[in-house]
């Protein structure tokens, strides 16, 4: 019995403590929210409500951005600058050396042609022995000298000379004398010419012995 009766102590408790807070809960009425129309100006564009992302609100561009001055290509600068002639370097004459004088044999701006005059006379004459000595004499004329003579095939000599004495030996009264005498330039002119002297020209035969 004791048991039924803790049971009733605490259903009656709980029963005053759920009528107390019935009591004063506030009885609900209905609550009628007014109807708010947004007011919009005619000639403003709506304009989006910020988002909560942005942490400020920026005004939206109205003209279209200016493009960064780095998409344009500038110019290079052109150079003012006045160039620069380059200085001339005074050119030095180099001296000249005078030409080495060259040795060129000694002769007549204009060669003439050589000749001579055969022979004629005799021009001397000595006894030597049983025959004679005879020397007959040409004047050179033209050529360059030295020149050189021959007698026949014999050659007489060189001389710087335009004279010059043939000499030789002859002793017979009963021939002509008949040779041939050249002269040869040392300009490489050649002159050959043939002498006569007949014997009434030989002094020897004419001339009577001692």
């Amino acid at each position: 019995m004791p048991n039924k009766r803790c049971t009733l102590v605490i259903l009656a408790l709980a029963a005053l403590v759920a009528s107390g807070l019935a009591c004063n809960l506030p009885t609900p009425t209905a609550v009628t929210r007014p109807t708010v129309t947004p007011y919009v100006p005619a000639t403003a564009e709506p304009q989006d409500a910020p988002t909560s992302e942005s942490p400020t609100d920026v005004p939206e561009a109205t003209e279209e951005a200016a493009p960064s001055p780095m998409a344009t290509e500038e110019p290079l600068p052109t150079s003012t600058s006045t160039p620069i002639s380059p200085t001339p370097i005074p050119h030095t004459p180099v001296p000249t050396l005078p030409p080495v004088p060259t040795a060129t044999p000694t002769q007549p701006a204009t060669v003439e042609t050589l000749d001579f005059e055969p022979p004629q006379y005799v021009h001397s004459w000595e006894p030597q022995g049983s025959t004679n000595k005879v020397v007959l004499k040409i004047d050179i004329v033209g050529g360059v000298p030295p020149f050189t003579v021959s007698h026949g095939p014999t050659v007489q000599g060189t001389t710087p000379d335009r004279v010059f004495f043939i000499e030789f030996e002859w002793g017979s009264c009963k021939s002509a004398m008949v040779q041939s005498i050249t002269v040869e330039s040392s300009d490489g002119q050649k002159v050959k010419k043939d002498y006569y002297i007949p014997v009434d020209r030989m002094p020897w035969c004419t001339t009577p012995a001692p």
